[in-house]
């Protein structure tokens, strides 16, 4: 092992000398130590496995049975008084190197003898890579620390590596004094009193102690990229930590200057980045930097949420470039680096490259875009006026033929808006006794919870219905469910509706509903997507659920209280887009780029969490002022089955202002019985069957229903999809079933839960 003492010492000489010329304050304890191994001597490990050394440096052995492995010799880290902390990274050169396929994994000591245990670190993705350079992950060590030690090994199959030298970084950033800590501070809070769409306050790069560069050069700005810093989420002084950055983006990855144009504490402090302004061309976003403004998030934001501080400072940033660059936040456009249309506030992981921000800071993009959004409309001040659109538009229907039909019939619907009327729901609406409810298989779903309440399923939590009322009293479970089937396959956007009420005053006060559920019985609800408010924190979450295995996926703040409300919830199957309001305040979108297309349940859920619901209700979509609704009691496929119902419809502008209901009395006079020639068992209909067939049989209870045909040994030969039945008398179309049998006599099996008949079928 060579320790270069020439290079530190001219390192250090230029260090001084140009921060005397430029006037750069030099923090109490900053220094920085710089050893390079040369693995071309092998005195510089203290062991080694499956590696071999030559004139080139360390090679891999060929068909080794051994994972090749290094370890090398302790370094004594020559910092003088460092503060607050040390920062320490490697750079490794070489050929054929692959980051992917080295762990790296470090120990520490205070004095030389006892050894902390092994701690692994990584290769940093989150920066560039080259075949012949690589840079490990930036590590914060105490400041007592005065040895560190590395080991690394490889997969076995990696071939034709060589690895000439390793330098080892150490740098202690110094102590920002109380002076600068004050400035930055009084920073912080004038951020809040900018005049609207200004500036917010900066910590400038001499404030926090940049070492002085040559201005970048500079291109106009159309997109705006968000990155975490891949670090650790505490410390006791965040412009050390900004100094540490510039430091690993010169020393480390080679670059010129610090890589960001800003950077964002979790207090919520912004701090200017890269010489040269907000239109500098940075080193951020892989390779593919014009056209870019880059803000980093400092902390790890790989599965923690940032600080509502730093997404609010983000917010108020963004915003002053949005208006000043004329960007739209929430739109997006071609750019380079993709070579596609890229959302104007991104994360660096749409490039392709990166797992930044990471999947907790990633999930805040919905919130930050509608939040610099809603500042733009607001005209950037902080108690923004209203919308100036804030006129709710109508929405009135009527019948074809009057409100009295005996079969399908069209309905014509007149809505209306001061600027104009974006989307469009309708929903139809059964009368059973003195409730109305809809037919589920169809995508409709109303219950207020009256006296005809429906029959659900009702896990975990204490569900009743009081006063009309939906109330879960459970506070010790944190995952109650009541669910519904609800069929959710039309391809088109729905509408979710419910009104909730939080009835605990201490503890989690969680709830929310998941929607397009593949089943509303297991614990995560199989695939959904989780709407969850939360009054410990007054955020809104969505999760999604893959294969009955919950991922978090955006958040934005929201108030919540003690009092009903109205929830909204649209979510289109194609565009994998869900928004979220609470009464008529929009809260979050977020898009899904592998969206869910089909659904079978909705489900209520609580965490440890009093509430009561109501009017928990489900529109679809319709592109036109024109609907024809599917009537009759012969058969479980129409809209509406009973001898009354209504038809609802519901719209909302580009402002986000909802309408009230229009609503449509409809009185069916059904030319035929359903109940005429209907008996209890299972009937087909003809038996003797060329081409078209109906079953019919008298469903137990609402459920999945399953129908196969069998060989008469009792093979499966077809089935149908599995289908979902109301309670009651019941008929299928199974056509379907029968153009796939051959001629011959078959065993046709119907089953619903514990029901289930068979009978012959015979196909001419």
């Amino acid at each position: 092992m060579k320790k270069n003492v020439l290079p530190l010492v001219l390192y250090c000489l230029f260090f001084v000398l140009a921060a005397k010329a430029q006037q750069r304050h030099i923090f109490k304890g900053e220094g920085i130590t710089t050893f390079t191994i040369d693995l071309t001597d092998q005195n510089a490990l203290v062991s080694h496995k499956a590696l071999i050394s030559k004139s080139n440096g360390l090679e891999l052995q060929e068909n080794t049975q051994e994972v090749p492995e290094f370890i090398l010799k302790p370094i004594k880290i020559d910092l003088k008084r460092p503060k607050p902390f040390i920062s320490v990274y490697t750079v490794w050169k070489g050929n054929h190197l692959d980051y992917t396929k080295i762990s790296l994994d470090y120990r520490t000591s205070r004095n030389g003898k006892s050894w902390s245990d092994w701690k692994s670190t990584i290769f940093d993705g989150h920066q560039e890579q080259t075949s012949e350079r690589i840079i490990s992950k930036m590590k914060f060590l105490d400041k007592k620390v005065r040895y560190i030690q590395y080991k690394a090994s490889f997969e076995k199959e990696t071939s034709d590596v060589s690895i000439t030298n390793i330098q080892l970084f150490q740098y202690s950033p110094g102590e920002t004094s109380k002076k600068i800590q004050k400035q930055i501070n009084e920073s912080a809070v004038q951020k809040v009193a900018k005049a609207a769409c200004d500036k917010p306050s900066v910590v400038s790069r001499s404030q926090w102690g940049a070492i002085s560069r040559n201005p970048a050069a500079t291109s106009a700005v159309s997109h705006l990229v968000i990155h975490h810093e891949f670090g650790s989420n505490t410390s006791s002084d965040w412009a050390a930590r900004v100094r540490s950055i510039q430091n690993f983006h010169i020393n480390g990855n080679g670059w010129s200057d610090i890589g960001y144009n800003f950077l964002v504490d979790p207090n919520g402090v912004i701090y200017e980045g890269r010489a040269g302004g907000d239109n500098a061309v940075g080193a951020h976003f892989c390779g593919r930097n014009r056209n870019t403004m880059g803000v980093c998030m400092l902390g790890d934001y790989s599965s923690v949420t940032p600080t509502t501080q730093t997404q609010t400072a983000l917010k108020n940033l963004l915003a002053w470039k949005a208006d000043k660059e004329n960007i739209n936040p929430v739109g997006s456009s071609f750019h380079y680096s993709v070579n596609r249309s890229l959302s104007h506030i991104a994360g660096h992981r749409d490039a392709g490259c990166s797992a930044c921000p990471g999947n907790g800071g990633y999930a805040t993009l919905g919130g930050i875009r509608s939040g610099v959004n809603l500042l733009l409309s607001n005209g950037c001040s902080g108690s923004a006026p209203p919308p100036s659109d804030t006129t709710s538009p109508t929405t009135s229907i009527s019948a074809v033929g009057g409100n009295t039909q005996t079969g399908d019939f069209t309905v014509n619907f007149s809505d209306n808006d001061n600027v104009g009327v974006t989307r469009q729901y309708y929903q139809v609406l059964e009368k059973y006794g003195s409730s109305y409810l809809a037919n589920r298989r169809n995508g409709f779903f109303n219950e207020n919870f009256g006296q005809d309440f429906g029959v659900y399923d009702v896990g975990s939590g204490n569900w009743s219905v009081i006063n009309g009322r939906l109330r879960q009293t459970n506070t010790t479970s944190d995952n109650t469910l009541w669910s519904s089937y609800l069929i959710q396959d039309s391809g088109l956007p729905y509408l979710y509706e419910f009104a909730a009420k939080v009835n605990s005053t201490n503890g989690p006060r969680k709830f929310g509903i998941h929607i397009m559920s593949s089943d509303g019985t297991l614990s995560q609800r199989g695939n959904s997507y989780l709407i969850w408010f939360s009054g410990e924190d007054n955020k809104v979450r969505i999760y999604e659920t893959v294969n009955n295995v919950l991922y978090f996926r955006a958040i934005a703040d929201v108030s919540l209280d003690n009092n009903w409300a109205k929830y909204r919830v649209t979510y289109s199957p194609a565009f994998g887009v869900i928004q979220l309001w609470k009464n008529n305040d929009y809260l979050l979108n977020w898009k899904d780029s592998s969206p869910i297309s089909s659904g079978a349940a909705i489900s209520l859920r609580t965490n440890k969490t009093a509430v009561d619901f109501d009017d928990l209700k489900v529109y679809k979509f319709r592109s036109t002022n024109s609907v024809v609704v599917t009537a009759g009691n012969q058969n479980n496929t129409k809209d509406l089955r009973t001898s009354s119902g209504k038809v609802k419809s519901m719209v909302r502008d580009d402002a986000g202002n909802w309408s009230t209901p229009g609503n449509l009395d409809i009185t069916m006079s059904f030319l035929r019985s359903f109940a005429k020639n209907f008996n209890t068992k299972l009937t087909l209909y003809p038996n003797e069957v060329e081409d078209r067939a109906v079953v019919q049989w008298q469903q137990p209870r609402y459920g999945i229903v399953n129908i196969s045909v069998y060989d008469m040994q009792g093979k499966p030969v077809a089935t149908m999809p599995k289908d979902y039945m109301d309670k009651g008398k019941s008929e299928l179309d199974i056509t379907p079933l029968i153009e796939r049998l051959s001629q011959g006599l078959y065993l046709f099996r119907l089953s619903s839960g514990s029901y289930s008949e068979t009978v012959k079928l015979m196909k001419k």
